[in-house]
């Protein structure tokens, strides 16, 4: 048997399980399906480790919640400002007590943009923001990949018009953001394999 035929082989056996699933079936809230969930944790060696699926025997799981803007918000979305979104999803990354914070906040409200907001809260929030942004302090946002570090209104304004987001806010009257959530979650190994 050839190397690719073994391949082959391989790939429709993980696609016929994958699919093994009943239709409908519903998802727990620590569930790996969604490709925006990343788990960080210590194997044996006690080395940090990164992944969509934490092993049983991993040590001090932390769930790292890389979602960005919910399915029910996006439907709300007018044309432009979905593919944008879809395109250049912005996540606002902040902190309490931070006055740059909210004023970053209130921008991208004024000018309509949707976005994820996650605080950094623990000394884990701190090393994720960190690893993810390469910051060092908040208020913090990524438009995709790209990093604006430090609120800058002119800096925002340029990126945000760059990658398509209109100018002003078409955003409906209706439209809330959706609730800021801590960057980092506990979780156990168990509750991660669910």
């Amino acid at each position: 048997m050839s190397v690719s035929t073994l391949l082959a082989s391989v790939l429709i056996v993980v696609m016929q399980a994958q699919s093994a699933a009943p239709p409908g079936a519903v998802v727990g809230p620590m569930s790996t399906t969604s490709p925006h969930v990343l788990f960080r944790w210590n194997d044996f060696k006690g080395q940090i480790n990164y992944g969509d699926r934490p092993p049983p025997d991993a040590q001090n799981v932390i769930r790292i919640d890389l979602m960005t803007i919910g399915e029910n918000t996006q439907s709300l979305l007018p044309y432009l400002v979905r593919r944008a979104a879809g395109n250049f999803p912005v996540m606002l990354f902040t902190s309490k007590n931070c006055p740059p914070c909210t004023t970053a906040r209130e921008f991208l409200n004024k000018r309509g943009i949707p976005f994820a907001e996650r605080t950094i809260e623990s000394a884990d929030d701190s090393m994720e923001f960190k690893r993810l942004t390469g910051a060092e302090g908040v208020p913090v946002a990524t438009l995709g990949t790209k990093p604006l570090i430090a609120f800058d209104p002119d800096e925002w304004n340029n990126a945000l018009d760059a990658t398509g987001y209109p100018a002003t806010s078409q955003l409906p009257r209706n439209f809330k953001q959706e609730p800021a959530r801590p960057l980092t979650q506990k979780a156990s190994a168990v509750a991660a394999k669910q």
